[in-house]
């Protein structure tokens, strides 16, 4: 390890997401080095003292790899006032920094190094605010210096730092000493392994109740994530030993306090006990009272069903299949109703006839919606009505958590029918904020394709509502748009009952045989590239990836499609963002909910517009001028992965799928993909790794008791 002091000279590049940064520094010996590390980005003009070691990079040569980061006081007066400028007080510019110097002279620099400079507090011709606002900033530096270094001893990156401080103050290292898994409660801060290795740097004992606590919570933290809405108490035990390597009989113990106070919950069926947490365990256990409260409603619908079936049948010139008719009368007989059927059986035919059933009866204000935008967009045009997402349905509470929503028991939705699309994406806590905002007099018809990929967090409610077989349900079975040449609807159910689509080298649904990632990524842009003249609008071509990293996620082959279709030009504004280079004319996806502009997880745009401080991106149904420093929400969308694209539908889509994607080749993977695809289907890779995904039928067991809770079996 060498230390190296200096000046920064310029700031390359900056990741806030990681905290890794790129500078350069104008060492005492007047060198210029390029210095890397994760760290909180330093400004031009701060003089620092690093530790670390110099490497060769094979593309940038020698630099500076930093371990830790200390900015040094400064020794002269214009290290002084560059030092106060660079504090980032707001009001607090030139000007100011040129007043303070010139009231101190060469005391200014003693009284920077001090602990308690509260001699600026005297300083003439500047705002008290200002005055107090540079008096604790100063303090709070030179606390963060220190909770830099116990950070760094521990074996941690200060990267975290200023987030730590910003929420404990200077009492930050007494709380992290007492306890240093309070790390965890650091949003998007470091990981239990990490603080653990603080916690045996401070000589903290394994079995330490705290340590226990935080791991044991760690485990119940993430169950959503993996589809669960509980866990055994046996696996979440087990789960806990294997993160700390021990401790049974402390985990066992844990979870029986943590029961006793309310901090987890838990349900006994058939002999397991199932735990936890306590939103979770709301979510399930209210979205099924709210539900069977609605169920009980009387219906008070007053329509000849057979005559109006007739009407609408004479009036779109279609005949109703035996099932579409049962799943119309059912919507308008029942307060809660769910409809299942693949690609073809005429799910969205039937939604409309539903819109205009109750359109006659005394039930009229219809609501329509669906998880995703491209989804809503979809619905509307097809069914003629007005369709909107859930969360925009809902109103999200601006600054509070993902389902936090205005609409809700207290304030409802003013609605007699709500129709809710593309179910299959419905997790447990999405489907109680909605069944929540449900009034009790209104109808509740649930439609999607069970057999598409689970949704993603908690619970599988689209399943699980049609195996409980206590809501009255119609799966749908035949397929009305089997037309010839319709291969995507014919390979779609072909892929679902384990068959092999058929694979031909023309046609609505395409197979390009490649097998090797060089010939895989050449036939997606060749592709990409014929296709663009064939749509209205190039967001209608979508590439849909088994997975998002490594070399053949849907990352790389985004960045592949945008130097092929979309290349640097001087005449064309960029900006990078997370090292990531984005031009006017790319597609992006935004992969956050964004409440303070309406843009959710999911949706898709193209950028229109760069500035300096703001990035123009059209949606589906607006546009928006996001400042940049808000764009690291957003990521390129000429690929995307499967999982992303659910509910949403595309003209076109190109479905890379060779055997490096591995555990990813499944059948509802397939079978999702092939299934967004409204004209054509390109599918590009290895007739094996077709084969797989055809065969590999993942069983996506989730822990919930949902079902047994609809069924009555749990009280």
């Amino acid at each position: 390890m060498e230390t190296i002091r200096g000046t920064v000279q310029r700031l390359i590049f900056a990741n806030e997401s990681n905290s890794y940064c790129v500078f350069l520094l104008y060492d005492y010996n007047e060198e210029r080095i390029t210095c890397t590390g994760k760290c909180e980005a330093p400004k031009e003009g701060d003089e620092l003292e690093l530790t670390g070691r110099f490497v060769e990079h094979p593309k940038y040569g020698t630099q500076f790899d930093v371990r830790t980061l200390e900015k040094c006081k400064p020794d002269t007066i214009g290290g002084a006032k560059q030092y106060l400028m660079n504090l980032g007080v707001k009001g607090f510019g030139e000007k100011s920094a040129e007043k303070v110097i010139a009231y101190f002279e060469d005391e200014i620099i003693d009284i920077l190094k001090s602990d308690d400079p509260k001699e600026l507090l005297e300083v003439p011709g500047l705002r008290k605010s200002i005055k107090e606002d540079l008096y604790h900033t100063l303090i709070g530096e030179g606390a963060l210096q220190e909770l830099n270094r116990f950070l760094e001893a521990g074996g941690l990156s200060a990267k975290w730092s200023r987030e730590i401080y910003n929420i404990y103050g200077g009492a930050a290292i007494d709380v992290l000493r007492d306890n240093p898994y309070t790390l965890l409660h650091i949003p998007g801060g470091p990981s239990f392994t990490m603080a653990d290795t603080l916690a045996s740097s401070l000589g903290i004992e394994p079995d330490d109740p705290n340590r226990i606590e935080a791991g044991l919570r760690d485990c119940l933290t993430g169950i959503g994530d993996n589809g669960h809405s509980c866990l055994p108490v046996d696996v979440l035990i087990q789960k806990t030993f294997d993160l700390l390597h021990g401790c049974a009989d402390e985990i066992a113990a844990a979870v029986e306090e943590q029961l006793e106070y309310g901090q987890l919950a838990a349900t006994e069926h058939d002999g397991i006990l199932y735990v936890y947490t306590p939103e979770l365990y709301m979510a399930e256990t209210e979205s099924v009272a709210l539900t069977q409260l609605l169920m009980n409603e009387p219906v008070l619908t007053a329509l000849d069903t057979e005559a109006f079936l007739d009407g609408f049948e004479e009036r779109y010139s279609i005949r109703l299949g035996d099932e579409q008719r049962e799943a119309i009368d059912m919507a308008l007989t029942n307060k809660v109703t769910v409809i299942t059927g693949g690609p073809g059986t005429g799910k969205t035919t039937i939604v409309k006839a539903i819109v205009e059933a109750f359109q006659q009866t005394n039930l009229q204000r219809i609501l329509l919606c669906a998880p995703t935008g491209r989804a809503a967009k979809r619905l509307t045009e097809a069914t003629g009505f007005e369709a909107t997402t859930i969360h925009r349905m809902l109103m999200p509470v601006e600054g509070s958590d993902a389902y936090d929503f205005s609409k809700n028991e207290d304030d409802p939705l003013e609605a007699d029918v709500v129709i809710v699309d593309e179910a299959s994406m419905l997790n447990i806590q999405l489907y109680y904020a909605l069944v929540a905002a449900v009034p009790a007099t209104a109808h509740l018809v649930i439609v999607g394709d069970v057999d598409q990929l689970p949704p993603i967090g908690a619970g599988f409610v689209l399943r699980d509502m049609l195996n409980a077989e206590t809501i009255p349900y119609t799966r749908l079975a035949h397929i009305y748009r089997q037309e010839k040449g319709n291969a995507i609807v014919e390979n779609a159910h072909r892929i679902n009952e384990g068959q092999m689509p058929v694979l031909s080298g023309d046609g609505d649904f395409t197979f390009i045989e490649v097998h090797t990632l060089r010939d895989m990524m050449s036939a997606i842009i060749n592709a990409y590239n014929s296709l663009r003249d064939d749509v209205e609008d190039e967001l209608d071509i979508q590439i849909l990836s088994p997975m998002r990293r490594n070399a053949y996620g849907s990352l790389k082959i985004s960045q592949a499609v945008q130097q092929a279709v979309n290349p640097q030009s001087p005449k064309k504004a960029e900006v990078v963002i997370n090292g990531i280079t984005y031009r006017v004319g790319d597609k992006v996806i935004q992969v956050l909910n964004n409440y303070e502009y309406e843009i959710f997880n999911g949706e898709i745009g193209s950028i229109y517009a760069i500035s300096k401080t703001h990035m123009g991106i059209r949606f589906t149904d607006k546009d928006v001028s996001l400042p940049l420093d808000e764009a690291e929400s957003i990521m390129p969308a000429y690929a995307i992965t499967v999982h992303k694209s659910q509910g949403s539908e595309y003209s076109v889509v190109i479905i890379p799928f060779i055997p490096p994607y591995g555990i990813m080749l499944q059948r509802s993977l397939l079978y999702t993909a092939v299934t967004r695809a409204r004209r054509r289907v390109i599918l590009i890779g290895t007739k094996s790794a077709v084969q797989r995904a055809v065969d590999t039928v993942r069983g996506d067991e989730r822990y919930t008791l949902f079902k047994e809770r609809l069924q009555g079996m749990i009280e």
